[in-house]
């Protein structure tokens, strides 16, 4: 049997069969207060007709002071003893899992949006500006190359192998026969190929890779010089028979869309969000753990025997709500208790 000190909340587990009479009494060994306990009027029998078994951790006579049950065990219906606390991942943990799958969850969204649809927007406009560039280019050197005039053709090939991006301009008469080819800038392709162009001039194969078909006014195509990786464009040239191929840099492309990625701008949004999710994590932490750790704690003193204290609502509505049913069970326990002290 369980036996509460009323004065300071002491737990005695009392071996029922050695009270002799109705009533023994027995002093407190933490405050000294003197303990009435009544002897119950029947047990209740076990399944097998036999008395229940009790746990003995010390005799008791009539007058005879008892040894406490220590405050961090939980004594059981069975008189077993429970742990004081429970196991588990703390409530904040799985607000922070909760956060770090959402972040995650929008990170991925917005990498699949990037590499979904930016890869095509990018090559739309790599299109519209090589076809600009290439009907520029046709359009000018017609004129000049149907009266043989190559040492215009070669300045507006030289001119359009510097525009930005631009990775070389050729024109290739109706013969094949490259009449005038530049390149931006040699020292970025490999040495073999660098050292080819400078000994042998602009070399036909590369053009070759992709030929104009019959019957069509333009056609494009990736193509690889001299370990770059070039989008290549050729057009034809009205009354001429010849045709002009202007190439792009696609890796100073790819290069513009990795320093987009990692600019400072893009840090500091996912810092923003960062910060943003700490905020947020705090606040749910603090308005749900802390009102539970205050629960936990009242719970804690009131199995302890402390009814004189009052139990505040606070943080969400369900924490609320929880508080309000555990100020109702402590004055219903505090009430039994003292109808049982008269």
């Amino acid at each position: 049997m369980l036996v509460i000190c009323e004065d300071c909340g002491k737990k005695f587990n009392i071996d029922e069969t050695r009270i002799k009479k109705k009533k023994a009494k027995f002093t407190c060994n933490e405050c000294g207060h003197i303990v009435v306990v009544e002897k119950p009027e029947a047990a209740i029998p076990a399944p097998d007709n036999k008395p229940l078994p009790v746990k003995k951790d010390v005799e008791f006579t009539e007058g005879q002071q008892q040894t406490s049950i220590p405050d961090s065990t939980t004594v059981t219906s069975k008189g077993e003893s429970a742990p004081s606390k429970g196991k588990g991942w703390p409530i904040g943990i799985y607000i922070l899992l909760t956060l770090v799958t959402g972040f995650l969850m929008v990170c991925g969204a917005f990498g699949f949006l990037y590499f979904k649809y930016i890869p095509e927007i990018v090559n739309n406009q790599i299109e519209l500006r090589t076809a600009a560039i290439t009907g520029s280019f046709s359009g000018v050197i017609n004129k000049p190359l149907l009266l043989r005039n190559y040492l215009q053709v070669n300045k507006e090939a030289k001119r359009v192998s510097k525009l930005p991006g631009v990775a070389y301009a050729a024109v290739v008469n109706e013969r094949g026969i490259v009449v005038a080819g530049f390149f931006s800038d040699l020292s970025r392709f490999n040495k073999s190929f660098e050292t080819r162009v400078k000994e042998k001039g602009v070399p036909v194969d590369v053009f070759l890779q992709n030929k104009l078909p019959p019957s069509a006014d333009r056609s494009t195509a990736r193509i690889v010089v001299g370990g770059q990786v070039i989008y290549d464009e050729v057009s034809s040239i009205p009354d001429s028979g010849g045709e002009v191929h202007v190439g792009i840099y696609l890796s100073d492309v790819d290069r513009a869309i990795r320093d987009v990625l990692v600019s400072p701008l893009t840090f500091s949004v996912l810092g923003g969000i960062l910060l943003i999710g700490f905020i947020v994590f705090l606040l749910l932490t603090k308005s749900i753990t802390r009102p539970m750790q205050e629960l936990t704690d009242v719970a804690n003193r009131i199995s302890l025997g402390d009814m004189n204290l009052t139990v505040r609502s606070r943080g969400p509505r369900e924490m609320r709500n929880l508080a309000i049913a555990f100020e109702r069970m402590r004055r219903s326990i505090k009430a039994a208790m003292e109808r049982l002290s008269q």
